[in-house]
């Protein structure tokens, strides 16, 4: 169900955002997947992130995402919000002590949207059981750049790693669980392996993603 009171409170916070002072690194990426662009703003320890993608196609939306971590890379609340024509969700993920909260709201027909761009229907937002999320040890979005940059921050060592992931896939913000192995590489790249498919992402000194392939690449700082 979606409520004015919590429209205003999303909007509220989508607006204050980028003024945070303590977010003071932007960051562009170039969509490669389809037309668009991702943005984000982050602090240093990548314990805050607020971001903005604008996706093309034949159901263009634009996305905006809060993000907020403990330093040592556990997520507290995933705010995410979608809005094309004629339709906005939101889901909210927020980890209280051991337990995971998810809140969902909605206006106007995802669905007569996709059907009028002859797509399948969208499922709900959210997750039906959150104890499906008590044994995640991330939180990202689906094909958003920053968060495949955040287990890059945190590799320890060259053993591979396995995590379970709690996804939130845009443009509906169902959240599935799924299963991703990482392997890093000796370049400083790292070979993901998961559900939803594999990739070899590359990253800069820093740890922020570079390319990942058919997906996004950083935008360059100036034009060739």
């Amino acid at each position: 169900m979606f409520s004015l009171t919590a429209n205003r409170e999303t909007a509220a916070e989508e607006a204050a955002a980028l003024l945070d002072p303590a977010l003071d690194r932007a960051l562009l990426w170039q969509r490669l997947d389809v037309v668009g662009t991702d943005f984000a703003v982050v602090d240093q320890q990548l314990t805050a992130a607020d971001g903005v993608a604008l996706i093309g196609g034949v159901l263009p939306y634009c996305l905006h995402y809060r993000l907020r971590r403990e330093p040592d890379g556990r997520c507290t609340t995933l705010s995410v919000t979608t809005e094309g024509a004629g339709w906005r969700r939101r889901v909210r993920l927020r980890r209280d002590a051991e337990q995971w909260r998810v809140d969902t709201y909605e206006s106007g027909d995802l669905d007569a949207a996709l059907r009028r761009a002859g797509r399948p229907v969208a499922p709900i937002a959210g997750i039906d059981d959150t104890n499906r999320l008590d044994a995640v040890g991330e939180i990202a979005i689906a094909r958003a750049p920053l968060f495949a940059t955040l287990p890059g921050r945190h590799r320890n060592g060259s053993e591979p790693t396995r995590t379970r992931v709690g996804l939130v896939v845009p443009p509906s913000l169902a959240v599935v669980v799924v299963d991703s192995q990482r392997h890093p590489l000796p370049d400083g790249g790292m070979r993901v392996e998961s559900d939803t498919g594999n990739a070899t992402i590359s990253f800069d000194k820093a740890g922020f993603v570079t390319h990942w392939p058919g997906v996004a690449r950083r935008a360059p700082a100036h034009l060739a």
